[in-house]
């Protein structure tokens, strides 16, 4: 239950403080994780010497640099890795003996390019293939890496975002030159690796796949790869030319297809023909979200719903559309259009008399979805754990609308009416002291509960 208090955004200050000297782990990790800890509330969390909540809270730069226990292992790792270290710091950390430590600073996004480069030279590998893929490499380094004796490094280098296409070419051709003697599965040998030269050639292509900056030769040859990963990655990539596009969207294998749908460069006739027989994207397509206003009408009149549905789903859409879309007969399209805040709730009512039970849930999700609606879905013997859970969480559900949900068998729907603000106080405060105590975590969260409760929970557990 005082996780709960832990999460609650109205939890008051002193009460912080009383919770913070229960000493749980999970409790003060909970309290580290809420948004807008005030510096007092940071040193009294700090100030309870748990190593690794201190590591967590000072890693995510919650800790000022001259308040950090630096004398305690690993807190200058986490300090460069938090932000708050001055540059110095980085270059001591670069040598400390745990090679671990030394790999998380090669890795860093942020880390000096001079850190970097000195940890090239780490005699630890791991070290090294991290540094060799961090950008923040000087890329007249990566010629060098690329001829490095371990197809590790190696292949660090070609995920470097900063490796020229010429080099990428040289390692994907015959895994760069001398061969390899040394790869992820193999100890050190006195002669090239017989089972892995020529080196990079059996390591991830996808790599090479998602760049966009190969030459059209190195593409169409990825793109007759054998293996299927490879193809979609190639068919994902916005440089790939139109006719290399159209040829994939044959390909045998269905996430070859599924990959041109999310690729920016995809032509609209070819991403209606292939989501006409494709599954549909879980999330808004690429190439749909960048459409002009042209293009989009020119989708939502398509004869092909799943095109419709793609402009359903987009990030933002016009007003206009989103009306245009609220009549369409196709369910999946209703279902998609029914949670957009572009739609005036007012057509709420049409799109459930028109489609019934199958779009209450996406009608539930919308922001502006009226309370009448929600209890009327609530209370309809259709609704099924999915609805119930969408209107449990909705803002504008009622104290009346939550009871029904209440009376739901399904647990989630239950735990989501105990931690909404509208539940009728009487109520909420007998899921708190419930004997099952099974929704007492989640109404403990309940912004509305009383602070006397509050104090009252945390008094009784510190007795305990």
């Amino acid at each position: 239950m005082l996780l709960g208090l832990a999460e609650n955004p109205a939890l008051p200050a002193r009460l912080f403080a009383r919770l913070v000297a229960n000493g749980d782990e999970d409790v003060l990790f909970t309290l580290a994780h809420r948004d807008q800890l005030t510096l007092p509330q940071v040193r009294d969390l700090v100030a309870v010497g748990n190593p690794s909540l201190t590591g967590f809270m000072v890693r995510v730069g919650l800790v000022p640099w001259p308040e950090i226990p630096k004398e305690q292992p690993g807190r200058l790792l986490d300090a460069v890795l938090g932000g708050v270290a001055p540059a110095a710091v980085w270059r001591a950390v670069a040598t400390d003996p745990n090679p671990e430590a030394r790999r998380e600073v090669a890795y860093a996004d942020d880390a000096p390019a001079d850190v970097i480069t000195s940890l090239v030279r780490d005699l630890n590998l791991p070290v090294v293939a991290s540094a060799a893929a961090n950008p923040n490499l000087p890329p007249e380094l990566l010629p060098q890496l690329a001829r490095h004796p371990s197809t590790v490094v190696r292949q660090a280098v070609a995920e470097n975002e900063n490796a020229s296409p010429s080099l990428l070419a040289a390692l994907l051709a015959d895994g760069g030159w001398p061969a390899p003697t040394r790869c992820g599965a193999c100890h050190r040998r006195e002669v090239a690796c017989a089972d892995h030269t020529p080196g990079v050639r059996r390591v991830r292509l996808t790599t090479f796949a998602a760049r966009t900056d190969l030459p059209v030769d190195f593409l169409n040859r990825l793109a007759t790869h054998p293996c299927d990963d490879v193809r979609a990655v190639i068919a994902a990539n916005p440089a790939v030319p139109e006719a290399l596009l159209r040829t994939l969207a044959a390909d045998h294998a269905p996430e070859v297809r599924r990959a041109i749908v999310e690729n920016p460069s995809v032509p609209l006739d070819l991403l209606t023909a292939l989501v006409a027989n494709e599954r549909m994207p879980g999330e808004p397509v690429p190439r749909v979200e960048s459409a002009t206003e042209l293009e989009l009408r020119t989708l939502a009149s398509s004869r092909v719903a799943q095109a419709r549905a793609l402009v359903a789903d987009r990030t933002w859409l016009p007003r206009v559309l989103a009306e245009q879309l609220a009549t369409d007969p196709d369910i999946a399209v209703a279902q998609r259009i029914a949670a957009r805040s572009e739609l005036a709730p007012e057509r709420l009512a049409e799109i459930v008399e028109r489609h019934g039970p199958p779009v209450f849930a996406a009608v539930a999700r919308h922001p502006s979805c009226p309370s009448a609606l929600l209890q009327w879905m609530a209370a309809h013997p259709a609704g099924s754990r999915r609805v119930l859970q969408e209107i449990a969480g909705h803002p504008a559900a009622r104290s009346e609308t939550l009871l029904l949900c209440l009376a739901s068998e399904d647990f989630d729907t239950r735990r989501r009416v105990a931690a909404h603000p509208a539940l009728a106080l009487p109520v909420l405060e007998s899921l708190i002291d419930a004997p099952d105590g099974s929704l007492a975590q989640d109404a403990a969260t309940n912004p509305a509960l009383p602070e006397r409760v509050m104090e009252r929970l945390i008094t009784r557990a510190l007795r305990e």
